[in-house]
């Protein structure tokens, strides 16, 4: 039987970890395994690894649409990401810092289930210097459920080599694993980048 008291703590799981960003995953995992709930809310982005990314022909934030057969022959890293999801704003800086390195080598995609009035006001106070989607919800329903932030490493033919969940947040880690997120984005883009 599921009684309040369950309900409220699967809540609190799920939204202090898109909303809050202070639950890590470890701990979201564990409190799930405890509940036989937990099957429910595996994140089944993950079976897409290996996988061709599923066609799109979505809307760009200029109002333009974009198709992911343009995005063959380069390596592609799609972030999804909403306005109000703390650990997204996080790690904008370093993804940021990742699009600079690479520039022209790579395709920088966002990815939102916001309309573009919400994204315009978020990028008048915030840089995110990637390509913008909007209104994709029906297309990130096909990944099914994942917490936010996600990023996708596709190789040039679209296969998805690599999903990255969000950087670790330890404050005595913190400087550590934003350095090695970026060391390990760094390295399989530019490995993508020679095959």
């Amino acid at each position: 039987m599921i009684t309040p008291r369950i309900i409220l703590l699967l809540i609190l799981v799920f939204t202090s970890n898109t909303v809050l960003g202070q639950a890590t995953d470890s701990l979201k995992n564990a409190m799930l395994e405890k509940t036989k709930f937990g099957e429910l809310f595996k994140e089944t982005i993950y079976e897409f690894k290996g996988k061709e990314l599923p066609e799109f022909e979505l809307n760009l934030l200029s109002g333009k649409k974009l198709n992911s057969e343009s995005l063959k022959g380069k390596p592609t890293v799609i972030n999804f990401w909403f306005s109000t999801c703390a650990p997204c704003i996080e790690e904008m800086p370093l993804l940021n810092e990742i699009k600079s390195e690479f520039e022209n080598e790579v395709n920088f995609i966002s990815m939102t289930f916001q309309n573009p009035n919400d994204v315009n006001e978020f990028l008048k106070t915030h840089d995110f210097d990637f390509t913008h989607i909007v209104n994709s919800k029906e297309y990130i329903k096909t990944f099914g459920t994942f917490g936010y932030p996600k990023t996708l490493i596709l190789d040039k033919d679209l296969v998805i080599v690599k999903i990255e969940k969000r950087i670790p947040k330890e404050i005595e880690n913190e400087e550590r694993n934003i350095a090695e997120f970026k060391a390990r984005l760094s390295k399989l883009l530019t490995e993508l980048k020679k095959r």
